[in-house]
């Protein structure tokens, strides 16, 4: 090696060395490295790309010597280029294709501008490969041993360099958004408790905000129009919220006119600005900053910097104090609805006990009144149909049954419907009740429970006693009371320890049955035990309970004459206690399906008025069955127009079936017309409802005085309703 060639090493090192600082710009790092090596090297062309898309490709950092139009191909390089090959060997020279038609993007284009050769030197840190530095040539280039060796450790220098340079930008980066993320989330996330919160807001500005030296947050008493100092950074204890010695007001001091006003005041020499009122000989600053508190419209208070230098804040420091303020009100207002809000707790607690259960539940009416009447017309359609299918002539028996597990669950759930309907608004009209089996409730309703009571780790026995009587009871609602005691004693279980044992028992005591649920969960505490069968009492979280499971059992229990009770078992767990009456007197036979069948009226005329498809369809088939001829109108406006043309005709109807609430005009309009203009037909009218519990369907069946349906309804019960209104 001559001395000339060692000394433009060492040049090269050494502009290197100078250049790559960890804290220096990693964009002028890169333009740097590139041009002390072209120059070094006496070229004009040359680049560095970098690994990229977890090292699939190569992209393109900076260039010198390439025109515009051709940065837009050369941007990312792929796996054919001579560069990618460079990212796994060590320094080199790679020839161009002398016409252009061979090799990668880059070897073409460098091709076509009469380069001839392409210098390569891989970047590299901790033996990773970064990527690479490139020189092309329009002459001929050869390097020796020394030559690569050298190449190679430039390249390595470069390496280190960029990634010490990308490391500390990162670093950086993240450091100014997690601060940023820290103030914004502590702020918001400790409003429940004021005196911390302040104290943070106060410290975080001074110790972001640049020249700041202190901070005081003021607070308005609306009533006297008074600032009071309620944090200060220089001030360890937060103050309480009384009058001190300051006498600033809203419109008074720098602080009381930023208040007024809603702006920002950034006062570069306070003795030179006639609003600035000095309290006290404590602290002394020469510019000062005020923001105000502000939520929406109103004003709550201010935030204040000072500093003892002359102009010391700009404006980003007004916007980030700007910034520091909206949450800080924002964060005030939170810890004052959060307050308000545990004395609306404690208040609704208190006037609880002294609430009228119907006014409770008069909101819980409504929002039902919609739901069940969107679920009562799907019933309807599935328990007619149904029922129509059973009869069908060519049903094999295992078809049969099928159906009739389909009409005895849509029943079941009719049924629920029409049980938080009765709790709802009180309706009066008791589920049907018939000679019930409590055993067998029991172990059907267990039954559907068990699977998730195994993956629950819960462990069930049973002592069911064989020798109880059947009682007169609604199978629906006993089920319902018993599967949701089960739920609460497995929530109960989960909660305290993730398992457990219920043990589930009924006996026969003094003609009364009781049947125990006793779980080994935490336990009852005696104010749980005051107040738990109260509608709205839950010890569950917001969106686990509602508060009405066990208040609805209280109410089905209580109206088939029984009580249910609560108790704490001897060490841990509680203990629930159902007891019914023993009735023996059946209800009154319905009438046989010979009989009926006997009594049913034939070939009239039927209009039926009903927007639902299905159910308009399932009365259709179930008259035209029975022999009737039937015609559809979907609205009350349609059914005036089939009256009129009937009524022309010389052809009345015999019966009208009609909903009540329809699109158009619905059922209450179509009587009122009826009344007025086809008053013969007023004493043949049926009505049917999914929505009996609404005011207004109430008041309108009550003021009609005419037989109704309550949807869903059974094939039976339409037959019947018929049969009473065509004097069948």
């Amino acid at each position: 090696m001559n001395v000339r060639k060692t000394h433009v090493r060492l040049t090269i090192l050494n502009e290197l060395l100078a250049v790559c600082s960890p804290t220096k710009y990693i964009g002028d790092l890169r333009e740097q490295s590139l041009s002390i090596i072209l120059e070094a090297l006496g070229e004009t062309v040359g680049g560095i790309y970098l690994l990229r898309d977890e090292g699939q490709s190569l992209q393109l950092m900076v260039s010198r010597g390439l025109a515009a139009e051709h940065l837009g191909e050369l941007q990312r390089l792929g796996s054919r280029c001579a560069l990618w090959q460079a990212c796994t060997q060590g320094a080199g020279i790679v020839a161009l294709p002398v016409d252009g038609s061979d090799g990668g993007t880059l070897e073409q284009t460098l091709s076509t501008l009469g380069q001839r050769m392409l210098c390569v030197l891989p970047l590299e840190a901790h033996e990773e490969r970064l990527g690479c530095l490139w020189v092309s040539s329009a002459s001929l280039i050869t390097l020796d041993e020394e030559d690569k060796e050298f190449l190679n450790t430039v390249g390595l220098a470069i390496g280190l360099a960029v990634e010490n340079s990308s490391l500390y930008e990162q670093m950086e980066h993240r450091l100014l958004e997690s601060e940023a993320l820290y103030k914004v989330s502590r702020a918001l996330a400790s409003t429940l408790n004021l005196d911390d919160l302040l104290s943070l807001i106060v410290r975080s500005a001074v110790g972001t905000i640049k020249n700041a030296k202190n901070c005081v947050l003021h607070l308005l008493d609306e009533e006297t129009g008074e600032l009071r100092p309620r944090a200060l950074s220089f001030v360890d204890a937060v103050r309480p919220n009384v009058p001190g010695r300051s006498q600033m007001r809203i419109g008074q001091g720098v602080a009381g006119y930023a208040l007024e006003t809603g702006q920002v005041v950034n006062v570069g020499d306070v003795t030179q600005d006639p609003r600035f009122l000095r309290v006290g000989k404590v602290r002394r600053f020469t510019s000062m900053l005020v923001a105000p508190l502000k939520l929406g419209d109103r004003h709550v208070g201010t935030l204040s910097i000072d500093s003892e230098q002359a102009h010391a804040f700009s404006q980003s420091d007004e916007r980030l104090l700007v910034t520091f303020a909206a949450q800080a009100a924002a964060a005030l207002e939170n810890a004052r609805l959060v307050a308000d809000l545990k004395q609306s707790l404690s208040d609704l607690q208190a006037m609880q006990a002294q609430l009228v259960q119907s006014e409770k539940l008069s909101a819980i009416g409504q929002l039902i009144a919609g739901v069940a009447h969107e679920l009562n017309n799907p019933l309807t359609a599935i328990m007619g149909y149904a029922q129509l299918l059973q009869t069908t002539e060519g049903v094999d028996e295992g078809t049969h049954r099928d159906l009739n597990k389909i009409y005895l669950q849509a029943q079941r759930a009719a049924k629920i419907v029409q049980n938080l309907l009765t709790f709802a608004r009180a309706r009066q009209r008791s589920g049907e009740r018939q000679l019930v089996d409590v055993n067998e409730i029991l172990e059907r309703t267990l039954e559907m429970r068990l699977y998730q009571l195994r993956v629950e780790n819960i462990e069930v026995t049973t002592q069911l006693d064989q020798r109880l009587p059947q009682t007169l009871a609604d199978a629906n609602q006993l089920q319902q009371v018993f599967l949701n005691l089960i739920n609460n004693a497995q929530d109960a279980m989960t909660e305290f320890r993730g398992a457990g044992h219920l043990e589930i028992s009924t006996e026969l005591l003094e003609n009364t049955i009781h049947i125990s649920f006793a779980d080994d969960g935490s336990g009852l505490s005696e104010e749980v035990q005051k107040h738990i069968f109260e509608p709205f009492f839950t010890t569950k979280e917001i969106g686990r309970g509602t508060g009405l499971g066990l208040s609805i059992c209280f109410g089905i229990v209580s109206q088939h004459g029984g009580r249910i009770r609560a108790e704490n078992l001897p060490g841990k767990g509680a203990k629930f206690v159902v007891e019914l009456p023993v009735i023996t007197g059946a209800p009154s036979k319905e009438q046989t399906a010979d009989e009926s069948l006997a009594s049913r009226p034939k070939n009239k005329r039927v209009l039926v008025v009903e927007d639902e498809v299905d159910v308009a369809g399932l009365l259709q088939r179930v008259l035209r069955e029975d022999g009737h001829q039937v015609v559809l109108a979907d609205n009350g406006k349609s059914a005036l127009a089939h009256l009129a043309e009937a009524r022309n005709a010389g052809k009345g109807f015999d019966l009208i079936i009609s909903d009540v609430k329809m699109p158009g005009m619905n059922g209450s309009t179509l009587y009122d017309h009826i009344r007025q203009e086809e008053t013969n037909m007023v004493n043949h009218l049926v009505f049917i409802t999914g929505d009996t519990v609404s005011q207004s369907t109430q008041v309108f069946l009550q003021k009609a005085d005419l037989p109704y349906l309550s949807k869903p309804f059974s094939v039976e019960e339409l037959r019947h309703v018929m049969s009473s209104a065509l004097g069948g």
